[in-house]
């Protein structure tokens, strides 16, 4: 997947980003379900603040059982891990 470098905060390794690709890749599978510089929602919960957020909590939303259950506080490890793979 490309160049990596270590994050410091989780040991993991993390691809290089590449914003353009994101924005594309983005666009192409979260923007129907969710914004990111917005408090506001749409059938899922805000992007923004994310990152400390445990994983299928936010009030108001229904999530698959895997993102209920995970139990998992995103941060950058784990987030990249579940965008690699989604319905892991």
């Amino acid at each position: 997947m490309g160049k990596k470098k270590s994050d410091s905060a989780s040991g993991g390794e993390i691809p290089e980003g590449d914003y353009e690709k994101g924005k594309k890749i983005f666009k192409q599978r979260c923007k129907q379900c969710h914004v990111v510089n917005s408090l506001q929602t749409k059938t899922g919960p805000t992007l923004n603040g994310v990152i400390g957020r445990q994983s299928g909590q936010v009030a108001g939303f229904d999530y698959s059982g895997a993102n209920k259950n995970k139990g998992v506080v995103w941060d950058r490890q784990t987030l990249f891990e579940y965008l690699a793979n989604p319905k892991k």
